[in-house]
C-alpha cells in the first residue's frame, strides 16, 4: 500500500542570523530538517519587518526568537502555534526552548569563583528578561559562598559613550581583583576593551566571563574572552521537534523546556596566571587539553624545565594546590558540568574528564563533592524543578 505523503508545512524562523545564539539555534533546526523534508523554513529577521513578511506568509507555525511585547502582540494576530527560544517579556501561555539561564549564572559564578577574586560583579544589557535571571543566579551562588557581589546597573542594547563612562568608572571603584561576569560576549567584549582602557591587567586585576561563546570574536580580542558555551543546537532541535507535534495534532504538555549550558570555554580573560607565570600556565593548559586522556604529573614534567619538587612549590606557592590535586580539581569541575548539562551515561563521562573507568570517576567525584556522580545529578534537576516551581 502507498503511504500517504506528508503535508506540506510552512514554518517561519524568526531569528538573528547574526549571533551567535541564532546560528546554533538554526543548526539544531537544520539538523532536524533533514528527517523532515516536507517541511518547508523560511528564515527572517525577528523584527517589524519580519513580522510582516510573516503576515504575509501565513505559515503553519513558526519558532521565534522576540523580547518585545509590542512586536509579540502583533505576531500573536496570526493565531499561528508558535515555539520561543527566549525568555518572551509580559506573553503568557507560552511554550519555549531556552537556555536554562538560572544554570548559566550558576556557572558563570563557579567558574569565577575558583579565581579567587576580592569582589564579584555583574554587568548586563537591557534586551531581555534572561539578563536579570542570569544575575540574580550569579549573585546568590556568589554570596552562598561568603563573597562580595556588585551588579551594575543595565547598559542600553547599544551602549553610549556616557554609559562606557559609567562603566570605567565603576570598574576603577571596585576593588581588585574583580571576577565579572556579562549577559552576553557582546557585553563581555566592552566590559574587556574598557578594563584594558583604564589600565587594569586582565585578568589579574579584571577577569572577564561572557556568555554565547561568540568564534572567532571571542577569539580575536585580546586576551581572548572566556566564555560559557550554551546548547543552541539542542534548543534548535527541540523547537522544531515541538512544533511539529503541535501542527500534528499533539498536545504539548510541557510549557517549557530548559537546556543547560555545555561548559565554560576557558581563554585568557579568566586563565589563571596567564600573564605572571608562562610556564606554570602551559601545565594548566596542557591539564585543559588533555581533557579527555589519561594525564599523570610525570606528562607534565615533560613539558617544563623543572623538577617534580619544583613544580609542586611553584603550584603550591601560586595556586595553594599540587599539581595532582589541580588535575583532579579541572576534571571534577567537567564532570560536574557534564552530569548536570547532559544525559550522558557515566561511562561516558568517565572516558570525557580522562578517567580510564566509571569506578575511578566515582570515588574521585566523591572525595571532591560528597556526592556520588548518579546523586549529584539527581539533586542538580531537583534543585533546577524546585528553583522553576519557585519563580512560576
Amino acid at each position: 500500500m502507498k503511504k500517504n505523503t506528508p503535508k506540506t508545512l510552512g514554518i517561519g524562523l524568526l531569528l538573528s542570523e547574526k549571533a551567535e545564539y541564532g546560528q546554533g539555534v538554526l543548526r539544531g533546526i537544520a539538523d532536524f530538517a533533514k528527517d523532515h523534508p516536507h517541511c518547508q523554513f523560511r528564515v527572517v529577521s525577528p523584527d517589524r519587518a519580519g513580522i510582516e513578511a510573516m503576515m504575509i506568509w501565513q505559515p503553519d507555525g513558526m519558532v521565534v526568537m522576540l523580547h518585545n511585547p509590542k512586536l509579540i502582540s502583533r505576531l500573536l494576530l496570526l493565531k499561528k502555534p508558535i515555539i520561543y527560544v527566549c525568555q518572551p517579556q509580559n506573553a503568557s501561555n507560552t511554550i519555549c526552548v531556552q537556555t536554562d539561564d538560572l544554570a548559566v549564572g550558576r556557572l558563570g559564578a563557579e567558574h569565577l569563583l575558583e579565581r579567587g577574586a576580592l569582589t564579584y560583579g555583574f554587568v548586563g544589557l537591557s534586551e531581555g528578561a534572561y539578563v536579570q535571571v542570569r544575575a540574580d543566579a550569579f549573585r546568590k551562588t556568589v554570596a552562598e559562598a561568603g563573597n562580595t557581589c556588585v551588579i551594575f546597573e543595565p547598559l542600553g542594547k547599544e551602549p553610549t559613550a556616557k554609559e562606557c563612562t559609567a562603566l570605567m568608572q565603576w570598574l576603577k571603584q571596585c576593588p581588585k581583583p574583580l571576577a565579572v561576569m556579562t549577559c552576553n560576549d557582546v557585553c563581555g567584549r566592552l566590559v574587556l576593551e574598557t578594563a584594558k582602557q583604564a589600565g587594569f591587567k586582565i585578568p589579574d586585576e579584571v577577569a572577564v566571563l561572557g556568555v554565547d561563546n561568540e568564534d572567532p570574536l571571542s577569539r580575536l580580542v585580546w586576551p581572548g574572552l572566556s566564555s560559557i558555551s550554551l546548547a543552541t543546537n539542542t534548543i534548535g532541535q527541540r523547537a522544531a521537534m515541538l512544533l511539529h507535534r503541535a501542527l500534528s495534532g499533539a498536545t504539548v504538555a510541557n510549557p517549557s523546556t530548559f537546556i543547560p549550558p555545555l561548559g565554560v570555554v576557558v581563554r585568557g580573560s579568566t586563565r589563571q596566571l596567564a600573564l605572571d607565570d608562562p610556564v606554570l600556565a602551559k601545565v594548566i593548559a596542557a591539564i585543559h587539553e588533555s581533557m579527555g586522556s589519561p594525564l599523570s604529573v610525570d606528562d607534565l614534567l615533560k613539558l617544563t624545565p623543572l623538577s617534580r619538587v619544583s613544580l609542586e612549590r611553584r603550584f603550591r606557592r601560586l595556586l595553594n594546590r599540587t599539581p595532582l590535586q589541580e588535575i583532579r580539581r579541572i576534571r571534577i569541575v567537567q564532570a560536574r558540568h557534564l552530569l548536570m548539562a547532559t544525559d550522558l551515561p557515566l561511562k561516558a563521562i568517565a572516558e570525557h574528564c580522562g578517567y580510564a573507568a566509571s569506578s575511578r570517576l566515582i570515588e574521585a567525584f566523591q572525595q571532591e563533592t560528597g556526592f556520588t556522580p548518579n546523586r549529584y545529578r539527581s539533586e542538580m534537576v531537583r534543585r533546577r524543578k524546585d528553583q522553576f516551581a519557585a519563580k512560576a
